[in-house]
């Protein structure tokens, strides 16, 4: 197996990434530095910055409802919670696929399949999330048709999929494919919206349904291919591009 695809596999680093880190000298094969993109076969011991990589046996997939005030994230120093705490029963290293910020909630989900994570992950495919926010007051509705022609913040223009309010105004539906830090907080702000709850509900066709904040499920196969495929077209659509 070409050695980018092996850590890429066993870790949370795309092949790209892992492309990176070679060229760095922070992979070693069989306690050798190497720079070089090789293969590697059965027995062989792949280091990245001196840890282990261990292929992985059985792929395992996890929604996730994370609470708040919890880092989406496999280890804290300054022991804050991270999601990796409500999976202590599972004996794999887990990480998150993208993350949730720290004052947010919602759909998470939870991997050690790296090529997955990096996939659904990456920007140019474009995955699907839908987010609830409650607001402090009611949003009327000019002000969403206004939100929903999008506006230029300090890292570029920002249009979202699609915006509505529910019956209560106070609870607006947004729905987005873009990963950008804070980019919906930071969407209300620009509209002096203040934001008293935000949860994702839903990744893909993958959604919240009834899970139990805190609670964990395993994801069906259905859900896996689902999302596996709609990367798998789009990189077949930039191939043609």
């Amino acid at each position: 197996m070409r050695i980018n695809k092996f850590i890429a596999s066993g870790t949370s680093l795309s092949r790209r990434k892992a492309d990176d880190f070679i060229k760095a000298g922070r992979v070693s094969v069989n306690g050798k530095i190497i720079d070089e993109f090789i293969d590697v076969k059965a027995g062989d011991i792949v280091e990245v910055d001196g840890e282990i990589v261990n292929p992985v046996s059985e792929k395992v997939y996890f929604a996730f409802y994370k609470p708040p005030f919890v880092l989406s994230a496999t280890q804290d120093d300054s022991g804050k919670k991270v999601v990796c705490d409500y999976f202590k029963e599972i004996d794999m290293k887990l990480f998150c696929v993208g993350r949730l910020d720290y004052l947010s909630e919602g759909l998470l989900l939870v991997t050690n399949d790296g090529e997955f994570a990096n996939n659904v992950m990456h920007p140019k495919f474009k995955i699907r999330k839908t987010y609830l926010v409650k607001t402090k007051n009611s949003v009327p509705f000019n002000t969403i048709k206004k939100m929903s022609e999008g506006i230029e913040l300090e890292d570029g223009y920002f249009k979202p999929l699609d915006i509505k309010s529910t019956l209560n105004q106070n609870w607006i539906v947004v729905a987005i494919d873009v990963g950008r830090n804070r980019i919906i907080r930071r969407f209300f702000k620009a509209f002096d919206i203040p934001i008293l709850k935000l949860k994702r509900i839903a990744i893909g066709h993958i959604d919240l349904g009834n899970l139990v904040i805190g609670k964990y499920r395993k994801l069906e196969q259905a859900e896996v291919d689902d999302l596996m495929l709609a990367t798998f077209s789009k990189k077949i659509k930039f191939r043609n591009i």
